[in-house]
């Protein structure tokens, strides 16, 4: 699956026991978002408080046509959203009540391009990223964006940004000319960006999702199946997919992080991978979805997923499933929604 970056530019706790064998059970500090694709006229945010029912979020008013690609969760009121772009400037969505209400931020001179993820620390500071080499970070609630790209990566088209404090932040994507991949990394705030993991993805292999763990140890993933990780800032970038599975024609989509050595990563073709010893081993799961493109997933601990994601069969059609054993099973959640479902996160608060 191809990203926003990809794709004619179109295109980050601990649960109770489980009530049954599919759902979480009720818990009145569990908070989660997935977007998606647009329907009858603005684009699809849905939000659950229990981790198993999922109900949409604003209206044609408050929520633009278009795809949205990212969700960042910030607690149970603050959550951002990005992806696309609509009437002449990207997408940004913020909430500070729980989505009750959504406001669009930014204008055709703050956010002039399309946006394809978000990354937010409090209702004031946030990144975006998206096509063109557009790197942007708000410090006012998205009333001014500031760009903080560097004019060295401008033939980029960034697809994931994550934030490490302040001052840490990688950004992913692809060459707009030859899709190979580039991950750059500020340990300044966005003063100063340093190109890392070259040779690992010359030859078309683009990024497409980021995640840090701390300061120190960040993994990425994209084409090729190909996941990476670092454990020294970004100095020096590892290969952790499997051999067998190394550069085949499809994507790793998303990855979820729970320690500097546990994850899970939601691939194309319902695929789903999961380690515990920084990418070693790998556990192959499959959770019987093989007709959808499984593009994101969030953990809230080594039992307790979700994984969005949409049909590869050329129709408008979201997935959301949910796991409460480590991925030994898969259970699709009904959302009630036919729109595709591009990120997915869920937390405690």
């Amino acid at each position: 699956m191809r990203t926003i970056s990809a794709i004619c530019a179109i295109l980050i706790g601990i649960l109770t026991a489980c009530s049954d064998e599919t759902n979480p059970s009720s818990n009145d500090t569990l908070h989660g978002w997935a977007v998606g694709e647009s329907s009858d006229g603005y684009g699809t945010i849905l939000s659950t408080s229990d981790g198993k029912n999922w109900e949409r979020q604003g209206t044609p008013e408050t929520v633009p046509e278009g795809v949205l690609s990212s969700v960042s969760v910030v607690d149970s009121s603050i959550v951002w959203v990005a992806g696309g772009v609509f009437e002449g400037f990207g997408i940004v969505l913020k909430t500070t009540d729980g989505g009750n209400s959504w406001l669009r931020m930014g204008s055709e001179i703050s956010i002039p391009g399309e946006t394809s993820a978000v990354a937010a620390v409090s209702s004031t500071t946030g990144w975006v990223v998206g096509p063109d080499n557009s790197i942007l970070r708000t410090a006012d609630g998205g009333i001014t964006w500031y760009d903080m790209a560097d004019p060295l990566f401008s033939e980029f088209n960034w697809s994931g940004v994550q934030l490490v404090g302040s001052s840490n932040i990688w950004v992913c994507g692809a060459n707009s000319s030859n899709s190979d991949g580039k991950i750059i990394h500020s340990t300044d705030g966005g003063v100063s960006w340093q190109s890392e993991g070259d040779s690992l993805l010359v030859g078309g292999w683009y990024m497409i999702t980021i995640k840090a763990w701390d300061e120190n140890n960040a993994w990425a993933v994209g084409h090729g199946y190909l996941i990476l990780n670092t454990t020294d800032g970004g100095d020096n970038w590892h290969i952790v997919t499997p051999d067998s599975l190394q550069y085949s024609p499809n994507d790793a989509n998303g990855i979820t992080l729970l320690s500097s050595d546990d994850a899970w990563v939601a691939l194309d073709y319902g695929n789903i991978w999961k380690t515990s010893d920084g990418g070693e081993n790998w556990v192959f799961q499959d959770p019987g979805y093989g007709g959808f493109f499984l593009l994101r997933i969030s953990a809230l601990d080594t039992s307790t997923a979700w994984v969005s994601g949409h049909s590869g069969f050329g129709v408008n059609e979201g997935i959301i499933l949910y796991t409460a054993d480590g991925g030994s099973s898969w259970s699709r959640q009904s959302d009630d929604q036919s729109n595709g479902l591009w990120d997915v996160c869920v937390k405690e608060f």
